[in-house]
Protein backbone atom coordinates (compact mmCIF):
# COMPACT_ATOMS: atom_id res chain seq x y z
CA UNK A 1 0.00 0.00 0.00
CA UNK A 2 1.36 2.73 -1.27
CA UNK A 3 0.16 6.96 -0.10
CA UNK A 4 2.16 9.05 -2.74
CA UNK A 5 0.66 11.81 -4.59
CA UNK A 6 3.48 12.47 -7.10
CA UNK A 7 3.36 10.19 -10.12
CA UNK A 8 7.44 10.65 -10.55
CA UNK A 9 7.52 9.29 -6.68
CA UNK A 10 4.95 6.79 -7.74
CA UNK A 11 6.91 5.12 -10.89
CA UNK A 12 10.61 4.79 -8.69
CA UNK A 13 8.71 3.00 -5.26
CA UNK A 14 6.49 0.83 -8.19
CA UNK A 15 9.65 -0.16 -10.22
CA UNK A 16 11.62 -0.64 -6.39
CA UNK A 17 8.67 -2.98 -5.31
CA UNK A 18 7.65 -4.78 -8.02
CA UNK A 19 8.91 -8.49 -8.25
CA UNK A 20 9.75 -7.62 -4.50
CA UNK A 21 7.82 -9.82 -1.97
CA UNK A 22 5.92 -6.97 -1.08
CA UNK A 23 4.20 -6.51 -4.65
CA UNK A 24 1.28 -8.74 -4.19
CA UNK A 25 0.37 -5.39 -1.52
CA UNK A 26 1.18 -3.06 -4.44
CA UNK A 27 -1.52 -0.28 -4.31
CA UNK A 28 -1.75 3.06 -4.88
CA UNK A 29 -3.70 5.26 -2.86
CA UNK A 30 -4.47 8.98 -3.52
CA UNK A 31 -4.80 10.42 0.14
CA UNK A 32 -5.41 9.38 3.94
CA UNK A 33 -8.61 8.99 3.80
CA UNK A 34 -9.09 6.51 0.94
CA UNK A 35 -6.44 4.28 3.24
CA UNK A 36 -7.78 4.66 6.56
CA UNK A 37 -10.89 3.88 4.45
CA UNK A 38 -10.04 0.38 4.06
CA UNK A 39 -9.84 0.09 7.90
CA UNK A 40 -9.04 -3.88 8.79
CA UNK A 41 -8.44 -4.56 4.77
CA UNK A 42 -5.68 -2.61 4.80
CA UNK A 43 -2.16 -4.23 4.69
CA UNK A 44 0.23 -5.16 7.25
CA UNK A 45 2.90 -1.86 5.59
CA UNK A 46 1.90 1.19 3.83
CA UNK A 47 4.65 3.43 2.69
CA UNK A 48 4.03 7.35 3.33
CA UNK A 49 5.28 10.19 1.06
CA UNK A 50 5.98 12.82 4.11
CA UNK A 51 7.54 16.13 4.20
CA UNK A 52 8.21 16.67 8.01
CA UNK A 53 8.47 20.08 7.78
CA UNK A 54 5.39 20.21 6.32
CA UNK A 55 2.29 20.73 8.88
CA UNK A 56 -0.40 19.01 6.96
CA UNK A 57 1.51 15.82 6.13
CA UNK A 58 2.73 14.89 9.73
CA UNK A 59 -0.97 15.59 10.83
CA UNK A 60 -2.09 13.29 8.05
CA UNK A 61 0.78 10.51 9.43
CA UNK A 62 -0.37 10.95 13.14
CA UNK A 63 -4.21 10.18 12.02
CA UNK A 64 -2.85 7.60 10.10
CA UNK A 65 -1.02 5.80 13.13
CA UNK A 66 -3.98 6.73 15.25
CA UNK A 67 -6.48 5.01 13.23
CA UNK A 68 -5.23 2.00 11.58
CA UNK A 69 -2.80 -1.08 13.07
CA UNK A 70 0.12 -1.30 10.40
CA UNK A 71 3.58 -1.12 10.12
CA UNK A 72 4.50 2.76 8.47
CA UNK A 73 7.77 3.77 6.34
CA UNK A 74 7.57 6.99 5.03
CA UNK A 75 9.64 8.13 2.39
CA UNK A 76 10.54 12.18 2.79
CA UNK A 77 12.94 14.21 1.40
CA UNK A 78 16.09 14.52 3.51
CA UNK A 79 15.71 16.06 6.57
CA UNK A 80 17.43 16.59 9.73
CA UNK A 81 17.79 14.51 12.78
CA UNK A 82 15.35 16.82 14.43
CA UNK A 83 12.56 16.58 11.19
CA UNK A 84 13.01 12.86 11.40
CA UNK A 85 12.67 12.27 15.47
CA UNK A 86 9.79 14.23 14.44
CA UNK A 87 8.56 11.69 12.09
CA UNK A 88 8.99 9.13 14.51
CA UNK A 89 7.16 10.65 17.15
CA UNK A 90 4.59 11.19 14.72
CA UNK A 91 4.70 7.18 14.14
CA UNK A 92 7.10 6.33 11.46
CA UNK A 93 8.63 2.60 11.59
CA UNK A 94 10.99 3.67 8.93
CA UNK A 95 12.06 6.69 7.30
CA UNK A 96 13.72 6.58 3.55
CA UNK A 97 15.34 9.65 2.19
CA UNK A 98 13.56 10.06 -1.25
CA UNK A 99 17.28 10.22 -3.24
CA UNK A 100 18.13 6.55 -1.95
CA UNK A 101 14.86 5.15 -2.64
CA UNK A 102 16.01 2.51 -5.25
CA UNK A 103 18.66 1.35 -2.98
CA UNK A 104 17.15 1.34 0.67
CA UNK A 105 13.33 1.05 -0.17
CA UNK A 106 13.12 -2.81 -0.43
CA UNK A 107 15.13 -3.58 2.20
CA UNK A 108 13.68 -1.19 4.64
CA UNK A 109 10.45 -2.13 3.79
CA UNK A 110 11.44 -5.73 4.31
CA UNK A 111 13.15 -5.42 7.47
CA UNK A 112 9.93 -3.42 8.85
CA UNK A 113 8.16 -6.39 8.03
CA UNK A 114 10.47 -8.41 10.82
CA UNK A 115 9.19 -5.64 13.17
CA UNK A 116 12.41 -3.07 12.73
CA UNK A 117 12.20 0.12 13.15
CA UNK A 118 14.85 1.96 10.50
CA UNK A 119 16.48 5.30 10.38
CA UNK A 120 18.94 6.73 7.67
CA UNK A 121 22.83 5.54 9.02
CA UNK A 122 23.89 8.88 9.20
CA UNK A 123 21.44 10.29 11.52
CA UNK A 124 21.16 7.23 13.92
CA UNK A 125 23.49 8.58 16.93
CA UNK A 126 21.66 12.04 16.49
CA UNK A 127 17.61 11.15 16.62
CA UNK A 128 17.09 11.30 19.84
CA UNK A 129 13.84 12.61 21.64
CA UNK A 130 13.83 16.24 22.62
CA UNK A 131 15.07 16.82 26.45
CA UNK A 132 12.22 19.15 28.22
CA UNK A 133 13.24 21.58 31.34
CA UNK A 134 10.76 21.62 34.13
CA UNK A 135 9.25 24.63 33.03
CA UNK A 136 8.72 23.33 29.40
CA UNK A 137 6.79 20.77 30.79
CA UNK A 138 4.98 22.79 33.01
CA UNK A 139 3.96 25.45 30.54
CA UNK A 140 3.10 22.95 28.06
CA UNK A 141 0.56 21.05 30.39
CA UNK A 142 -1.36 24.42 30.86
CA UNK A 143 -1.09 24.91 26.89
CA UNK A 144 -2.83 21.43 26.50
CA UNK A 145 -5.18 22.70 28.96
CA UNK A 146 -6.39 25.14 26.63
CA UNK A 147 -4.89 28.03 28.98
CA UNK A 148 -3.67 31.47 27.11
CA UNK A 149 0.28 32.72 27.89
CA UNK A 150 -0.75 35.56 30.35
CA UNK A 151 -2.88 33.01 32.28
CA UNK A 152 -0.21 30.54 32.31
CA UNK A 153 2.17 33.06 33.36
CA UNK A 154 -0.23 33.95 36.54
CA UNK A 155 -0.95 30.21 37.39
CA UNK A 156 3.13 29.95 37.26
CA UNK A 157 3.78 33.30 38.57
CA UNK A 158 6.00 33.84 35.80
CA UNK A 159 5.89 37.12 33.12
CA UNK A 160 4.19 36.66 30.15
CA UNK A 161 7.40 36.98 28.07
CA UNK A 162 9.14 34.14 30.04
CA UNK A 163 6.13 31.65 29.38
CA UNK A 164 6.86 32.87 25.38
CA UNK A 165 10.45 31.92 25.71
CA UNK A 166 9.81 28.33 27.50
CA UNK A 167 7.21 27.90 24.42
CA UNK A 168 9.55 28.80 21.99
CA UNK A 169 12.19 26.49 23.14
CA UNK A 170 9.82 24.05 23.48
CA UNK A 171 8.55 24.49 19.73
CA UNK A 172 12.27 24.08 18.35
CA UNK A 173 12.96 21.14 20.27
CA UNK A 174 9.39 19.32 18.45
CA UNK A 175 10.28 21.26 15.56
CA UNK A 176 6.77 22.77 15.40
CA UNK A 177 5.53 25.75 14.93
CA UNK A 178 2.12 25.98 16.71
CA UNK A 179 0.70 25.56 20.21
CA UNK A 180 -1.05 22.61 18.53
CA UNK A 181 1.31 21.05 17.02
CA UNK A 182 3.14 21.22 20.66
CA UNK A 183 0.46 20.00 22.66
CA UNK A 184 -0.69 16.76 20.30
CA UNK A 185 3.19 16.42 20.33
CA UNK A 186 3.60 16.69 23.94
CA UNK A 187 0.62 14.24 24.72
CA UNK A 188 2.19 11.82 22.96
CA UNK A 189 5.46 12.44 24.21
CA UNK A 190 4.96 12.28 28.38
CA UNK A 191 2.83 9.58 27.80
CA UNK A 192 5.52 7.40 26.22
CA UNK A 193 8.67 8.54 28.00
CA UNK A 194 7.26 10.55 31.63
CA UNK A 195 10.32 10.25 33.32
CA UNK A 196 12.17 12.33 30.80
CA UNK A 197 13.00 15.61 32.75
CA UNK A 198 15.71 17.86 33.10
CA UNK A 199 15.84 20.97 35.62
Amino acid sequence: MVLAQSKKIRRRIASVLEGDEQDSMLLFVDDAEELIGLGAEAPEIAVLVCDFDRPTEMAMLRRIRRELQLAIVVVSPPATATGVRRGLDAGADAIVFEPMIESTLAVTVSAVGSGQAVVPRELRASVQRPTLSHRERQVLTFVCDGLTNSQIAEQLFLSESTVKSHLSSAFAKFGVRSRREAAALFLEFDQSTPSEVTT
